[in-house]
């Protein structure tokens, strides 16, 4: 791909097999590859850009985040870090695949050949597998994200409702009074976090979801706008080309209706 592609990224463990990605959020720039992992335990707009080639195709295994297994695994370790940094932890990490890291990606890659082995070893070297992520060097933002009274965990519980949400007219003053933040700390906080305002996140998280509607549940444009909160298609159509670099008519619909 010659060029960044905006997509949503959610709740998730990427470990690169083959080929290179650069990930941009905000202004900061991730670069994964074989030797790097990206995780993403919220829901969050990136930009990324894809390198590969027709004899070495990129390859990823993409981990759904069990929060439960997640959440057993913090717990226990809990205990033993201590974060000497108050302040805010982006949203997102990359963080170097160690040798622990590798092997057990490669049993379980192996056992997801076996639906045998797959339903009686899979949950356990899944959750070694978020254990090595948990005591990874870039992993504050995972403990902080399961200590209620957290800035992280605040927002990122904003962030679910965001996401769930996003079709309906959202209060950015009540969202902060849920968590207990005033206005001007959610705002400082957010930003920190995901590395875009309230207002950006919610428009990128609508022109997404509008995006999907379109393209494969065939909304027509005007109903994939009302769908997602606009009250203007016209808005909508410059905000979408805004930010994807075309305008939602150039999508392939299969019913072929705009």
């Amino acid at each position: 791909c010659d060029s960044l592609t905006p997509s949503i990224i959610d709740n998730c463990l990427v470990l690169i097999l083959q080929g290179k990605k650069v990930s941009n959020i905000g202004e900061n720039t991730l670069t994964l590859n074989s030797k790097r992992y990206l995780v993403v335990p919220t829901t969050l707009p990136f930009e990324c850009k894809t390198f590969a080639s027709k004899s070495e195709p990129f390859t990823a295994l993409i981990i759904s985040i069990d929060k439960n297994m997640m959440y057993e695994v913090i717990s226990t370790l809990s205990q033993k870090l201590v974060f000497e940094s108050s302040e805010d932890t982006m949203g997102v990490f990359s963080d170097e695949v160690t040798s622990e890291v590798e092997e057990c990606t490669l049993r379980f890659l192996k056992i997801l050949q076996s639906k045998e082995e797959s339903l009686v070893l899979g949950e356990s070297i899944l959750k070694e597998l978020f254990y090595r992520v948990a005591i990874g060097e870039n992993s504050n933002f995972l403990h902080k994200l399961f200590l209620d009274n957290n800035n992280e965990a605040k927002i990122a519980r904003a962030l679910n409702i965001i996401h769930t949400q996003c079709h309906t007219k959202l209060n950015i003053s009540l969202l902060a009074r849920q968590e207990d933040m005033s206005v001007s700390s959610f705002h400082t906080h957010f930003k920190n976090i995901t590395s875009h305002t309230p207002l950006q996140y919610i428009k990128k998280i609508r022109l997404n979801r509008a995006k999907d509607l379109i393209m494969t549940r065939n909304y027509k444009i005007v109903d994939a706008a009302y769908e997602i909160g606009y009250d203007n298609g016209s808005q909508f159509s410059r905000d979408f080309k805004s930010y994807f670099g075309y305008p939602p008519k150039d999508l392939k619909i299969s019913s072929g209706e705009n």
